[in-house]
């Protein structure tokens, strides 16, 4: 079984690419639930930066695997570039078992880095990531180029109990919260831009991405808090009740200042207090070491231990190298699909 050819993706293309996802990550799981097509297209087609996607089909024409990575703006030195996130690799069950330099997988890996990462591609991508599971992480990493960054990659957590939310409660008397309607979110976009500087590596913020990944997800999993005081927005927290079916609000996205103790007490509090009255038991959300928010939140009572997750990276700028981007690379749990 050699005879294959990878090609971008097409108009039409994405019923069968999502009827191939389907019959791959069902295999061995019953309790899988399958991606809805409006769910795919939203992803991927309505994106607004754009997509990044490869197939492979076979000599009839069928589409026997996919390589499909979420592009997103991103920030490198307070500039607004470009970087993808590999989510959805896939490959037909009669195509797999083989690692050589021209197996199905291993080649449309290696074409979509050829087409959307190097410098002279029809543009390129400073970085592309993801977070390999336990069967891709030794492939990505050994053949494909992935670097680790954070393995596992951490996180910050805490489990709920009264006292510690009238702790946070008082804390935050100061600040006003308003629950968000998503007519906000302009105003949590300028936020973002104000405080660039604490963003040295990491998704761009802006209006259009904030719909997109948010507003406008389908089930409208998430909402969002702000914080204001004397008229100002000091900060906003998205979050999801619930995942995976676990008892946790996950922290998904913070914006603004992590440096506000008083306006991130109030969020998390709000958040802690909406966890517990929903029969939740924790708040968990990624923080890397250099994310703004992190010695905040590390200082109101949350706890640092590991993901399940393995954060890998190929870099292909070279505004930046794989130790400062260890060093400086802010990633949140919104970044990710995962979540």
């Amino acid at each position: 079984m050699s005879d294959f050819s990878v090609r971008r993706y097409q108009d039409g293309d994405g019923p069968a690419i999502l009827d191939l996802f389907n019959a791959v990550f069902a295999e061995g799981n019953p309790s899988y639930v399958p991606r809805t097509l409006e769910h795919w297209e939203h992803i991927y087609l309505n994106n607004p930066a754009g997509h990044e996607i490869l197939v492979a089909t076979d000599t009839d024409g069928a589409i026997i695997a996919n390589y499909s990575a979420i592009p997103a703006f991103c920030a490198v030195k307070g500039q607004r570039l470009r970087s993808a996130q590999a989510v959805d690799t896939c490959v037909a069950r009669a195509w797999r078992g083989s690692l050589r330099k021209n197996s199905v997988f291993v080649t449309i890996a290696r074409d979509y880095c050829e087409i959307f990462g190097q410098t002279n591609a029809d543009y390129t991508n400073e970085y592309m990531w993801g977070l390999p599971n336990e069967q891709a992480f030794p492939v990505g990493t050994r053949i494909i180029g992935y670097r680790p960054v954070h393995v596992p990659m951490p996180k910050l957590s805490r489990e709920l109990d009264q006292a510690w939310l009238d702790g946070l409660a008082q804390e935050g008397r100061g600040v006003e919260l308003r629950e968000s309607d998503g007519s906000d979110l302009g105003a949590m976009a300028e936020l973002f831009e104000r405080h660039l500087d604490q963003l040295p590596l990491g998704i761009w913020k802006d209006e259009a991405y904030l719909t997109w990944r948010f507003r406008d997800w389908p089930g409208r999993p998430y909402r969002a808090v702000s914080a204001w005081r004397g008229g100002q927005m000091l900060g906003a927290l998205i979050y999801r009740l619930g995942w995976m079916g676990q008892p946790l609000a996950a922290l998904v996205d913070w914006i603004g200042p992590g440096g506000d103790r008083e306006a991130v007490a109030a969020l998390l509090g709000h958040v802690a207090g909406e966890t517990l009255a929903a029969g939740g038991l924790r708040v968990e959300g990624w923080a890397t070491p250099r994310a703004p928010h992190f010695a905040t939140l590390s200082g109101l009572g949350l706890t640092r231990s590991d993901s399940p997750f393995s954060l890998c990276i190929m870099i292909y700028s070279d505004h930046f190298d794989l130790e400062w981007a260890q060093d400086n690379w802010i990633v949140t749990m919104g970044d990710s699909d995962i979540y």
